[in-house]
């Protein structure tokens, strides 16, 4: 996949590497989380995944959910809309959760056939590599958390995800 820079002022003046000639339908879907920074709202959770639906409006609705401790735990699940800003960078979405607050969304990698991808926020505070299926190849693992590093996020953090189906 080739990258593209972005520059613009909904990002700050720091240069942020995205997928070029990102294609929203093809990412569209359900994708499976395999890694995930620490984040409180995701804390304790297996069996996370992340649904995107094209609306007709042209923006995307999010679902993310899990299951607290176990695949029989209570489940959790938050749901968001996403949009793309800025047409010439299709991979930068901002997502609003709750009707409160916006964030970045970042597709930093997919691989050509989208079936893995490494998805980040723009400080890059919160990342995640996901995939179409909740288990991937050891050696595909290894090379995404490798990607992930170059793209400046702290693999050393990364909590794997439960996923028992």
């Amino acid at each position: 996949m080739f990258f593209s820079t972005c520059k613009t002022k909904e990002y700050g003046a720091k240069d942020v590497q995205l997928v070029k000639n990102f294609d929203v339908q093809q990412y569209i879907g359900t994708w499976y989380e395999i890694y995930r920074l620490p984040m409180r709202a995701e804390k304790d959770l297996v069996n996370v995944t992340a649904t995107y639906e094209l609306r007709s409006d042209g923006r995307i609705d999010v679902l993310n959910q899990g299951y607290k401790y176990t695949p029989a735990g209570d489940h959790k699940s938050a749901k968001a809309i996403a949009w793309q800003p800025n047409k010439d960078y299709p991979a930068a979405l901002f997502v609003r959760f709750f009707h409160l607050f916006k964030s970045s969304y970042h597709v930093l990698y997919v691989d050509e056939s989208y079936q893995y991808a490494i998805v980040s926020t723009y400080k890059r505070d919160y990342a995640w590599i996901l995939a179409r299926k909740p288990q991937i190849p050891d050696e595909i693992e290894q090379e995404l958390k490798r990607k992930a590093n170059e793209f400046s996020i702290d693999t050393s953090l990364f909590i794997k995800t439960v996923q028992k189906w």
